[in-house]
Order: C-alpha cells, then structure tokens, then sequence
C-alpha cells in the first residue's frame, strides 16, 4: 500500500510539472487605476480615484481562479437646495457634499479565449465576495456617516496585451454590482460600473 501511495505521488509530481510547463507562467499579479461610474440612488457623480490589485493562479490553459481588491472614492457637490422635514414642520436650506468609499473583496473566476498565436487574449470573468462602503453627507459644519458591509457580485470583460512571456498591460470592463443600503440615507445600494486601466506581472 506505501508503494502505491509513493507511485502516485511521484506520478502526480510529473504530471503537475509537464502541465506547468505545457501551459507557461501559472502565476499573475496586476496592478490597474480604475474609473467608477455610479449607478445608484445615493450619488451619481464619476469617480477617477480608484485602483485594483488582483492575484490569480492558472488551473488551466483557459482558466484562472484568484482573488482581487479594489476600491473607489466617490464625492459629489450639491448646491443650496432647501430640504422639507418629514410631516412639513420646519426646513433646512444648506449645499451639501456626498461621499462614498468603497472597497470590494472577490474572490474570481476567468475564462480565456486562447491563442498563442496573437498577443491579445480576451476573457470573461465574475467576481463573488463582500463590500465595505463608507457613506457621508456633509452640511455646513454637520455631518451624517454610516458604514456597513454588503454582498457584492462582479460580471468583468477584458483583454491582455502581451508584452512579453511575463508581462503584459490589460483593460477591463465590469459591474459592481453591491448590496450594501443605508436607511440614513435612503440609499437601496450602491453599484457601480467599473473601466480599469493596468499591468500585470505574470511568473
């Protein structure tokens, strides 16, 4: 039974390694400046403070598995509006200014087209996990904040442009689509699309 137990595992041993080998770097690391455009009933102003690291490991010539975060800082300026209270008793007349942060937390799943022949190798992906969103509005030298966590889905399109066997740039395409809400400020979630703009560092 030892022997058979030491024949299989020498076995699994070569078979990982002609497999690494067949398919090349099995490894990636990237790094990208991301675009958030709202698409939420709290804010709706474009935000181009944003970023995303990813690492995501090769299980096959086509697929990847891996896990990525990224995050968004979003404010938007409202100018004097006079805001009715609840029932008619008395008005606040001020500017205000929004501001959400958020960060999400995926673990990612990606399906490439494959062709050696060609630099670029476009994929699908989508991304599962949570989100943390920081949500403020500030009034004259008031303020109103709530924090919360929320589950967060993320359907990505992209495409890499290899630079050489280890190096390549990439631009994608997603929805972040979160479900974080806040009754404070009568907000149902605060999804996003996202375009991001990177490098990533293959080994």
């Amino acid at each position: 039974m030892k022997r058979l137990i030491l024949i299989l595992m020498v076995s699994a041993v070569f078979h990982t390694s002609s497999y690494a080998q067949f398919t090349g770097p099995t490894d990636k690391f990237s790094i990208g400046w991301e675009v958030g455009i709202p698409s939420n009933d709290f804010i709706s102003e474009t935000s181009f403070r944003g970023g995303r690291i990813e690492y995501s490991h090769m299980v096959k010539p086509n697929l990847s598995v891996g896990i990525a975060g990224s995050w968004n800082s979003f404010q938007q300026y409202v100018p004097k509006t006079t805001y009715q209270k609840e029932g008619g008793v008395g008005a606040i007349t001020s500017d205000i200014v929004k501001e959400v942060y958020s960060v999400p937390l995926t673990l990612n799943a990606k399906f490439y087209k494959v062709d050696a022949k060609k630099k670029l190798l476009p994929y699908l992906g989508i991304g599962l996990g949570a989100q943390y969103s920081a949500q403020a509005i500030y009034f004259n030298i008031y303020g109103i904040e709530d924090n919360n966590w929320g589950f967060v889905a993320r359907p990505e399109i992209g495409v890499e442009f290899s630079l050489d066997e280890h190096a390549a740039l990439y631009l994608a395409g997603s929805y972040n689509y979160a479900s974080n809400s806040s009754d404070a400020f009568n907000s149902s979630n605060l999804s996003h699309f996202a375009i991001t703009l990177g490098i990533l560092f293959a080994q």
